[in-house]
């Protein structure tokens, strides 16, 4: 599992930070939290394919955040793409496609899904495909999941901004234990694709005997699974923390430094002092400040000084900085 970030500016690009997006490489799926200016050439820069499976999660309709997600779709189907999409974000996000669609011929002949999340009503709004602007179904949002399938689960929170904004998880389900061939050999297992079931936890049957991969210390007890929590735009709030508990990383917005708190506050952002403090109350192992102002271009450090005080795991986000977690 590997995280890039494709770009860590707040509002403005600059030269070394392009504006909100990062990546999530999981097995054969990207993960995409928000969708700054010019993703394609980050994509291509951090040589993600453009036709993998993707799910994108956008946090809010503030610019810097959703104006490169046309774009991309745009290159997907000059690339051809197959490969499924599925695209969650606040309610009208599929009018803003679909405005695309009619005024500049957007078209997306892969198999795409926009999922509206209503937070008020609590439920999930789906739409397939462009080209029509009748949702195909909604529903019920239960514990916040928006999304889950076998290996992870994708969950969300409102955030405190200055328009609707969400939050989100990447939770990962918990991991099969290590896998110890030499035991197996014990119990005359040969090497084939039995194995694979036995690594699986699955309970077989061999040669007459039923044989429980676990209780025959075969493999391990099951692994935690992974979690990464991203904050999107935001205000300290107790929302965010309740979800992201525990996050073996927190990306955290760190608009503005300490002396600027003032200014914080009345454009519902964080200083990179307040990210320190929520991972801190999050338990996270460790904290990506993002979302960096262009003042800061020449003295981003100082941000991440001020953070390390209070939550000394702490790094700075850099474009196409990649992180890998094992």
């Amino acid at each position: 599992m590997e995280l890039i970030i494709l770009g860590s500016a707040a509002a403005i690009p600059v030269k070394e930070r392009n504006l909100s997006s990062i990546a999530l490489k999981y097995k054969d799926n990207i993960i995409l939290f928000d969708c700054g200016e010019d993703l394609q050439r980050r994509f291509i820069e951090a040589n993600l394919k453009f036709n993998k499976p993707l799910r994108i999660l956008i946090s809010h309709f503030h610019g810097d955040h959703i104006i490169g997600l046309p774009g991309l779709l745009f290159r997907f189907g000059l690339s051809e793409r197959n490969a499924p999409l599925l695209i969650f974000g606040p309610r009208n996000l599929f009018l803003y496609l679909y405005v695309h669609r009619k005024i500049l011929g957007l078209k997306a002949e892969y198999p795409i899904n926009i999922i509206e999340i209503d937070h008020i009503n609590n439920k999930l709004i789906e739409y397939e495909g462009l080209d029509s602007d009748l949702p195909v179904k909604e529903t019920p949002i239960k514990d916040n999941i928006i999304f889950e399938c076998k290996k992870y689960l994708l969950k969300y929170t409102l955030v405190e901004h200055s328009v609707a904004t969400y939050g989100f998880s990447f939770i990962e389900k918990p991991r099969y234990g290590k896998f110890f061939p030499e035991r197996a050999k014990e119990l005359g297992i040969p090497e084939s694709r039995i194995w694979k079931r036995l690594q699986h936890g699955e309970v077989i049957n061999y040669n007459g005997r039923e044989i429980d991969p676990l209780k025959e210390c075969i493999i391990g007890p099951k692994r935690v699974g992974r979690k990464i929590t991203y904050s999107g735009d935001t205000a300290p709030c107790d929302s965010l923390i309740d979800l992201g508990m525990d996050s073996d990383i927190l990306i955290h917005e760190a608009t503005f430094s300490k002396e600027l708190d003032k200014n914080a506050k009345e454009k519902k952002h964080s200083t990179s002092i307040d990210a320190a403090n929520i991972a801190k109350k999050m338990n996270a192992k460790q904290l990506i400040l993002t979302h960096i102002s262009s003042r800061y271009q020449e003295d981003a450090i100082k941000l991440l000084e001020d953070a390390k005080n209070i939550f000394p795991n702490t790094i700075l986000a850099e474009d196409l900085l990649r992180i890998i977690l094992k």
